[in-house]
């Protein structure tokens, strides 16, 4: 092994989200990897696979013993096990304890102190997270916006929940990670703003959709980064049996039942949700500003995947790689804040060749849909 190139550990390497990410860093190159977890036959078979500057080690993430053997020695650490709530932040903490970096595709499980001695933390760098939260930059990156600017993101996906990913799911609900039927405005989040849920036409969906507002952290963070007056965020499914699942967790009616028992039933009616259908997962970002002579002006971005524990995965990727390379400063970050969007859009169409990426010009007077053609692969 090149003992110069830097070292990333992937906990959780062979999971659908840390397999993606370690695909993706073999592939770039100019990293050497250690893939992790509680078996460490699939961690070597994962090792195996991707050959070149990759080993296999054994990783418990609830034990930190297990944790500090596994970091000793790497540059970053790339957390992608889980429950990653359930996890809380051991990962975290045995990452600064060794003297690395630390990237997490989830949220670093709440807004807890930074461990003693953290060097680079990026948390939420993940697909939302993460990439939902880089639209709005995009797009402001883009235009350019003067004067007041509002901005309206989409996340609509169809697709089974795995077990893990559903107890994620129903243990974010109760972190603080939003306000539902919130809106940004005028430096503040005004509550109560929004209607309840809607069907709505969302481009690169090809049908309407249930929207529900639910303004996230993320979003309230580059609202105020980037000066916009207004900003809102809607959550969007394709199918009533989701919906209806989590809106009877919302209101109490299964919280008796175990969170193993909540999180099957979610997983079984997403299931079915997608029952003979293709999975997806579109990200859609709208920003309406005054033009030239105070012409509104609306612009949009599409971001468009099959698989979103490998989109998860890429932008882990690139987040760690950039940790690694010393391309981000020390603290913690967001990976919205301080990822580049188009290196991450970049990395997204070269590892998932079915990812849609698409940006539009002026659509005057029209719905979200309109005027937008998705072509794979366009920026």
């Amino acid at each position: 092994m090149n003992r110069q190139a830097p070292l990333i550990g992937i906990l959780g390497g062979y999971g659908a989200v840390g397999e993606a990410a370690a695909r993706a860093l073999a592939a770039e190159g100019g990293v050497r990897l250690r893939i992790g977890g509680r078996n460490p036959e699939a961690a070597a078979r994962c090792a195996a696979a991707l050959g070149g500057e990759c080993e296999a080690a054994a990783a418990d993430a609830r034990s930190r013993e297990s944790l500090e053997r596994f970091v000793r020695g790497c540059d970053v650490l790339l957390h992608c096990a889980g429950p990653a709530y359930e996890l809380a932040d051991g990962p975290r903490r045995a990452a600064a304890a060794a003297g690395a970096g630390y990237v997490d595709v989830m949220d670093g499980c709440g807004p807890g102190p930074a461990p003693a001695g953290e060097r680079t933390a990026v948390l939420s760098a993940g697909l939302s997270p993460g990439l939902s939260g880089l639209l709005p930059r995009l797009l402001t990156d883009e235009w350019q916006p003067r004067g007041a600017a509002r901005f309206s993101g989409y996340y609509v996906s169809l697709g089974a929940f795995t077990r893990t990913g559903a107890v994620d799911y129903l243990l974010s609900l109760d972190r603080g990670y939003g306000t539902p039927r919130a809106q940004w405005r005028d430096g503040r989040v005004v509550h109560g703003a929004l209607r309840g849920r809607e069907r709505r036409e969302v481009a690169g969906v090809p049908h309407p959709v249930t929207t529900y507002p639910y303004l996230t952290q993320e979003l309230v963070g580059q609202a105020r980064a980037l000066g916009l007056a207004e900003a809102r965020w809607y959550n969007a499914f394709d199918g009533r049996r989701l919906l209806d699942a989590l809106n009877r967790f919302r209101a109490g009616d299964d919280r008796a039942d175990s969170l193993e028992a909540q999180a099957d039933a979610v997983v079984r009616a997403s299931t079915l949700d997608a029952l003979g259908r293709t999975p997806y997962h579109v990200l859609c970002g709208e920003l309406e500003f005054p033009g030239p002579g105070g012409t509104p002006t609306r612009r949009m971005a599409v971001i468009r995947g099959e698989d979103g524990s490998a989109m998860t995965g890429v932008v882990g990727a690139v987040a760690a790689r950039e940790v690694a390379r010393g391309r981000i400063p020390g603290g913690v970050h967001r990976a919205g804040q301080v990822l580049a969007p188009r290196e991450v859009l970049d990395a997204l169409r070269r590892h998932l060749p079915g990812t849609v990426v698409a940006l539009d010009g002026d659509v005057p007077g029209g719905t979200a849909a309109d005027g937008l053609v998705l072509e794979e692969g366009m920026l």
